[in-house]
């Protein structure tokens, strides 16, 4: 306990506590604010999907034309989220190592993480698919005979021009044919933006993966430095515990030294004694 000039106990104690307190609260705070944009990323992707399948049977083409950008700015939103959950996860990693209660919470909220980027992953791969499948249908009312590699090419195509240009020759559906081609168009720029989408996911679920892997090296680190000082702390009470035995058995054989050395000296006086006594 210490004393202080004002003579007062244990007050350096008591702030010392009161200063891990404010850590833990603020640690803590931190962790529900990840926890509330964590949320807000979830609302988000369910709001994406919502509008991803009402564009989807949307036939009106101002009211999908609104709904895509809607989507568009949703996805821009969730993007910066997404890099401020990284950020701020990886921050509390670093603050994290020393203190297990710490990291379990860190650990926690980083699994769940993890979670909502793979469940947006599955939003956006489910529905990349159906607005092909879209795609190929409108295709099809204007080349019903037309091969899975004629529709694939005219799918992939950026413009789709050249393809449905020959299909409106040999078509007599000319109106269903420019109809089917602005749709085509429309969706394989919505397909572009959700495969680009796709890739920043696996992109920032693998961020994730190795700061899971750097905390594990450093447990590892942890527990390899806690192994070698605790055989550091067993090697060193052996040697001291040799060093009390030998010690213990120099004073035991100095005390025998000790002792022939009296009975040396009384040996010699007694005969010394015996002899000058005679005479």
């Amino acid at each position: 306990m210490a004393y202080n000039n004002n003579g007062g106990y244990g007050q350096n104690y008591e702030m010392s506590n009161l200063n891990g307190g404010d850590d833990m609260t603020s640690f803590f705070n931190e962790i529900d604010d990840i926890k509330n944009t964590i949320s807000q990323f979830d609302n988000n992707v369910a709001r994406i999907e919502s509008l991803h399948n009402r564009s989807l049977n949307e036939i009106d083409v101002d009211q999908d034309t609104w709904n895509q950008k809607q989507i568009d700015s949703l996805v821009a939103e969730t993007s910066q989220l997404s890099n401020t959950l990284k950020y701020k996860i990886k921050s509390m990693e670093a603050k994290s190592r020393s203190d297990s209660t710490k990291r379990v919470q860190v650990d926690a909220v980083k699994k769940t993480f993890m979670d909502s980027i793979q469940r947006y992953q599955s939003v956006e791969a489910s529905y990349g698919l159906k607005y092909k499948q879209r795609a190929e249908r409108q295709y099809r009312i204007v080349r019903p005979d037309a091969s899975d590699e004629e529709v694939r090419a005219a799918i992939e195509d950026e413009s789709g021009s050249q393809i449905f240009s020959q299909a409106l020759l040999n078509s007599n559906r000319v109106g269903e044919a420019r109809s089917a081609l602005t749709e085509v168009q429309n969706r394989h720029k919505d397909i572009q933006k959700m495969e680009r989408t796709l890739g920043e996911l696996v992109q920032l679920f693998k961020d994730m993966e190795e700061l899971v892997e750097v905390q594990a090296e450093d447990v590892v680190a942890i527990d390899q430095t806690t192994k070698r000082i605790e055989r550091e702390v067993n090697k060193g009470v052996e040697e001291t515990r040799v060093a009390v035995k030998h010690a213990k058995n120099a004073r035991r054989k100095r005390w025998i030294c000790f002792i022939i050395v009296i009975l040396i000296v009384v040996i010699l006086a007694a005969v010394l004694g015996g002899v000058f006594g005679s005479r």
